[in-house]
């Protein structure tokens, strides 16, 4: 199951990437705990976010998905 680590809902390019650079750090660094899951950005509209812990993505690993 998915463990939820950030859910960003951001206003400009720059706030977008501040944020998500900081909840994928932090995602990586939990990750560390249990090596199980790797991290997984998800791109719900074009300003909302979600960082989380995917046990469909190899550990050590960060992908991308994009919704749009």
């Amino acid at each position: 199951m998915p463990k939820l680590i950030a859910d960003l809902l951001v206003r400009n390019p720059v706030e977008r990437d501040d944020q998500l650079s900081a909840a994928v750090a932090h995602a990586i660094q939990t990750a560390e705990a249990d090596k199980s899951r790797g991290v997984l950005v998800t791109r719900h509209h074009y300003s909302r976010f979600s960082v989380t812990l995917s046990p469909t993505v190899p550990y050590g690993q960060t992908r991308e998905l994009d919704l749009l």
